[in-house]
């Protein structure tokens, strides 16, 4: 499934191996992502992003108050 980004917000910025870097990222209005098969930092939900170069996981709460769901 695809979820795209309707209300910006930040979250903590992690490296490919998980580990945690100083500072935040932001999810921008209009960002796709896909949901992914692991989870990296144990979060709830794994998107791969589709139009941006980048992973992220988040809360389910997260992802229904900040995304809708878009066609494959």
């Amino acid at each position: 499934m695809k979820y795209k980004c309707v209300k910006a917000f930040t979250l903590d910025t992690y490296d490919g191996d998980g580990f945690y870097v100083d500072g935040y990222m932001e999810i921008k209005v209009g960002e796709v992502y896909e949901v992914g098969n692991e989870n990296i930092i144990d979060g709830e939900i794994h998107l791969d992003g589709a139009n941006v170069n980048r992973w992220i996981e988040i809360s389910k709460e997260t992802l229904e108050k900040h995304f809708v769901e878009v066609e494959a």
